[in-house]
């Protein structure tokens, strides 16, 4: 069995903190930005269809 290491253990609990956060607000922002995307395609593929017919 391997030892426990106090270090990795400490800079687990200093940085989680930080990064948690900071993965999760990044992980919501690229999925507005994906969504608004998405959204802006679809209405230009509209668009562009009611201008064809």
């Amino acid at each position: 069995m391997r030892k426990f290491n106090s270090s990795m253990f400490m800079q687990w609990v200093v940085f989680m903190p930080l990064l948690l956060p900071l993965a999760i607000v990044s992980g919501a922002f690229e999925g507005v930005k994906r969504v608004f995307e998405q959204a802006s395609s679809d209405i230009s593929d509209i668009v562009e269809k009611e201008i064809i017919s």
